[in-house]
């Protein structure tokens, strides 16, 4: 998995993207291209702090990496992905870890029922 980068690439995601959400997370896919590609965005309009921006897309970049990998190893198909944190509160580990669980099985719900 690579990150991901580039205005157009990020613009296409969102114009043409497939929304799934869990509450206080949201991700934006698209299926295609060569490899996954991955990035995580938290709001600075609810985070003024650069300091609580970054420690939140750090435990974002975690959960990517250790749960949303595995999800997309088996499947046959790329994608390129966006995960956004939407609250408006600072999460802790534990909760951000199962919002994110229920976030991969909505996802996984939605692309097998799409084929």
């Amino acid at each position: 998995m690579e990150r991901l980068k580039g205005k157009k690439q990020i613009e296409q995601l969102f114009i043409t993207g497939v929304s799934v959400g869990a509450f206080p997370l949201r991700m934006v896919y698209l299926k295609g291209g060569d490899k996954h590609l991955v990035g995580v965005s938290v709001s600075k309009k609810h985070f003024k702090n650069a300091v609580d921006r970054n420690r939140i897309k750090r435990l974002l970049r975690v959960a990517v990496e250790k749960q949303l990998a595995m999800t997309l190893e088996k499947m046959e198909s790329k994608f390129c992905l966006m995960v956004l944190y939407v609250g408006k509160e600072m999460p802790n580990s534990p909760q951000l870890k199962e919002q994110f669980e229920f976030l991969i099985k909505r996802f996984n719900k939605k692309e097998a029922h799409e084929l």
